[in-house]
């Protein structure tokens, strides 16, 4: 069993709303973010710079100019679009994978930008009072050479990196105006999965005493959006394992479940929780640790073994996709029987969290440390008075890394 830690939100997306009175003092230009939805996966065949129409609905911005005077003139700008990959693996900075530039348009009223506008045409942008916005392309650059052979190893994928995507609007002459959007995304493909704890493989017998464990495991942290991925985020299906009906723990895992209860068929989906900092935004994730829970679930029951499962289903630009994690398969500890190395918390899992406090708490145990051969009890205590349980655990370790508290001592009884 191997207890693996790793820093959260590894996706980073930064969105700006500009508002501000344009060069000349005339009227008021506006350029918003309406929407820009996350992948975690891009796929290069998703995109059509030949015919925007077919490319995925990725973003969409508002651009908009209203003249101080009822009947004042409309300006002349430029709009340019580059999309910018990073790639450290591949040696490659600030590539431009796409740019394109028009030509100088009259411009007055307000006009909606997505995806799929940007083509070396651009003829279908439209006014939002449906008048055609005549813009035309002066230059469209596209340069995949550097990426064509890692994209043919990854299947057609965009390589983990960071993609930034600028939208800038130009007077007639290029000049930038200060009216830009910028959106920076890391990209991990997250396609692999490792389960933590409870349990391993079912020859290992793994035991514990609670009817109430909780799951962990480890995967590429990830963000989407529910309005166009409403079944994204991490789902769990347990279920019994029993020799006399099952030949192995697949047939088990698509057998009557646990969790679901009622069994649907399907996982039983995870809590997930908004992303901070990013309130015009919506974007959504997910933790990695789960507690069997008390309503909503058929109790596990002592002396029965039981196998479990993670799906993690995220964005791409062709849609969700779906990858799943091994199968895990633990036993529940017969009414009476005791161990010494189970005492009320998966004692992996309350490891993992003790040692996020003190790296210095692993020596203690190794040979040679001062608790050599000893075994944790799982029982933790603050300020000598409350007994935590492993939620507390988990939220008081979360307050010492992020500075909220200070730890003066810790006692070993």
């Amino acid at each position: 069993m191997v207890v693996k830690l790793k820093s959260l939100l590894v996706i980073f997306l930064v969105s700006a709303v500009s508002l501000a009175q344009t060069p000349a003092p005339d009227g008021v230009i506006t350029l918003r973010t309406n929407y820009f939805y996350n992948f975690e996966v891009y796929y290069l065949l998703d995109f059509d710079f030949n015919n925007g129409r077919n490319n995925p609905d990725m973003f969409s911005y508002s651009l908009s100019y209203t003249p101080n005077e009822p009947n004042g003139a409309p300006i002349d700008i430029k709009l340019e679009f580059e999309w910018i990959a990073n790639i450290p693996a591949v040696n490659m900075y600030n590539n431009r994978i796409l740019y394109i530039i028009s030509k100088p348009f009259e411009f007055k009223g307000e006009i909606t930008l997505t995806t799929q506008d940007i083509d070396q045409n651009m003829r279908n942008i439209y006014y939002t009072d449906g008048r055609p916005c005549n813009i035309g392309v002066d230059r469209l650059e596209q340069d995949l050479l550097r990426l064509q052979s890692v994209i043919l190893s990854t299947g057609g994928k965009l390589p983990a990196g960071s993609y930034i995507f600028n939208l800038n609007i130009l007077d007639k002459d290029g000049v930038p105006t200060g009216f830009s959007q910028t959106q920076t995304i890391e990209v991990s493909n997250p396609t692999t999965m490792d389960l933590i704890s409870p349990g391993g493989e079912l020859e290992e017998n793994f035991e514990i005493s609670t009817p109430l464990p909780t799951f962990q495991w480890e995967s590429i942290d990830f963000m989407w959006s529910k309005v166009n991925c409403n079944k994204c985020g991490y789902w769990i299906r347990v279920a019994e394992y029993d020799a006399s009906r099952h030949n192995s723990i697949d047939q088990a895992l698509k057998d009557r479940a646990n969790l679901p209860f009622p069994d649907n068929g399907d996982y039983y989906e995870l809590p997930s929780s908004k992303v901070a900092g990013v309130s015009e935004l919506d974007l959504w994730t997910a933790g990695t640790i789960f507690q069997y829970p008390l309503t909503g679930a058929k109790p596990l029951e002592a002396g029965k073994t039981y196998v479990w499962q993670i799906r993690k289903t995220f964005p791409t630009s062709s849609g969700s996709e779906s990858v799943y994690s091994p199968i895990y398969a633990f036993k529940i500890q017969s009414a009476g029987q005791t161990t010494s190395s189970y005492s009320g918390i998966d004692l992996s899992l309350y490891q993992a969290l003790i040692d996020q406090i003190s790296p210095d708490i692993q020596e203690w145990f190794k040979e040679g440390g001062d608790l050599y051969g000893y075994v944790p009890t799982g029982t933790v205590t603050l300020n000598g008075v409350q007994r935590l349980t492993l939620d507390q655990l988990q939220t008081l370790v979360n307050q010492l890394v992020s500075e909220q508290v200070s730890l003066k001592s810790i006692t070993v009884e």
